[in-house]
C-alpha cells in the first residue's frame, strides 16, 4: 500500500470512479443529513433481509472485524504503510466539524472498492496519534503536579490504559450490542446475526469511540490542564460552574459524535430513506436515545452538582493525585 501525499478535499478525490461497482444517486433529507444535499455514493443499496451473496454465505463477514484488527496490528510494524497525514486531517476535522468528517465517507472507501462489510479503519495511525497525545498529556500533568517518575508512569497507565482503552472496550461492547439490537428490531430481523448485511462489527464501534474520545482529550486533558488553577478555587461558584460545565459538555459531546458515527453508515441512511415508517428507523431510535435519554440525564446531573456544590474537577484531581 502506497502512502498518499495529498489529502482528499474534493468530491472527486473522496469518491473516485469505480467501474466495478454500481452506483446510485440519492437525496438525503434534512431530517437525516442536517442539510439538503445530493450525493452520489458508489456502493450497492443494502437489502432489509439476510444477504444471499457468496460473500456473506461463506462466512466472510463474520471474520471482517478480526481481519481488520489483525491487519491494523500488522501495520504497526510497517511504518511505510502508516498514513499520519490523513490521520491529522481527520483529527482536525473531528475537532472543528465532526459531521463534515463523517460525511466525507472516507472510512467507507475500502468497502466501496472491495465489497467488504466492514467500515472500521485498518490504518492504526489515528490510534497511534491519539495514544501519543494522551501520553504527552499524562507526562505534562505529572511534571506539573507530581514530578516523580513512578507517579508519571501511573498517570500514563490511568489516562491511556484505563481511561481510553479499558473504558473504550466497555463502551464499544455496549454500543455494539445496542446498535445491532436497534437495527435488528427496526428492520424486522428476528435476531442479531453476524451474517446479516446490516450487522455492525465491534471494531467499527471501537473506531467510533476513538473519534469521540478526541473531544474528551481536548477538553479534559488539555483545556482543563490550562484552567486547573482557576476551576479548583475553593468556595467559588464561578469555578464550580466552569469546572462542571467543562466535564458535562465534553461527555455530552462525546455521545453526539458517537451518534454522528453510527448515523453516517451507508446502509443506515439508505434504509432510513427507503423506509416507509420513519419512526421505526434506527436513526430515529438513536436520536431518541440521545435527545430524550442521555443529554437530559447529563443536564440534570450537572444541575444537581451545582446545587450540591460538588466540584467534579476537584474530585478527579484528588482521585488521580491522592
Amino acid at each position: 500500500m502506497s502512502k498518499r501525499f495529498n489529502l482528499p478535499y474534493t468530491t472527486q478525490d473522496l469518491f473516485p470512479p469505480d467501474l466495478s461497482m454500481p452506483s446510485f444517486s440519492q437525496t438525503r433529507p434534512d431530517s437525516i443529513s442536517g442539510s439538503s444535499m445530493v450525493s452520489s455514493l458508489p456502493f450497492t443499496p443494502v437489502p432489509n433481509s439476510y444477504s444471499t451473496s457468496s460473500t456473506f454465505a461463506n462466512g466472510t463477514s463474520s471474520s471482517n472485524s478480526t481481519q481488520s484488527l489483525h491487519k491494523m496490528f500488522k501495520r504497526f510494524f510497517k511504518p511505510k504503510t502508516l498514513d499520519f497525514e490523513t490521520a491529522m486531517w481527520e483529527i482536525f476535522q473531528l475537532i472543528i466539524n465532526p459531521r463534515k468528517m463523517y460525511r466525507s465517507q472516507y472510512y467507507y472507501k475500502q468497502y466501496q472498492t472491495s465489497g467488504k462489510n466492514n467500515y472500521a479503519r485498518d490504518d492504526p495511525s489515528f490510534l497511534i496519534l491519539l495514544t501519543l497525545f494522551l501520553s504527552i498529556s499524562a507526562v505534562a500533568w505529572g511534571l506539573a503536579y507530581s514530578p516523580h517518575a513512578l507517579d508519571i508512569l501511573k498517570l500514563i497507565v490511568y489516562m491511556v490504559v484505563i481511561d481510553f482503552f479499558l473504558t473504550g472496550i466497555m463502551i464499544s461492547t455496549i454500543s455494539w450490542l445496542v446498535s445491532n439490537k436497534i437495527f435488528s428490531n427496526s428492520w424486522g430481523v428476528t435476531s442479531q446475526n453476524r451474517y446479516n448485511v446490516n450487522y455492525i462489527e465491534w471494531s467499527f464501534c471501537f473506531d467510533v469511540h476513538c473519534n469521540s474520545f478526541l473531544i474528551i482529550w481536548c477538553l479534559l486533558y488539555l483545556v482543563q490542564f490550562i484552567l486547573l488553577p482557576i476551576i479548583t478555587i475553593k468556595k467559588s461558584f464561578m469555578s464550580l460552574l466552569l469546572a462542571n460545565t467543562l466535564y458535562f459538555v465534553s461527555i455530552g459531546y462525546y455521545f453526539v459524535i458517537t451518534f454522528y458515527g453510527f448515523n453516517s453508515l451507508p446502509f443506515v441512511n439508505t434504509q432510513s430513506i427507503n423506509s416507509n415508517n420513519q419512526n421505526d428507523s434506527p436513526v430515529r431510535t438513536m436520536q431518541l436515545i440521545l435527545v430524550v435519554g442521555i443529554l437530559p440525564a447529563l443536564a440534570v446531573t450537572w444541575f444537581l452538582s451545582l446545587c450540591l456544590k460538588i466540584n467534579v474537577a476537584c474530585i478527579m484531581i484528588d482521585l488521580y493525585f491522592n
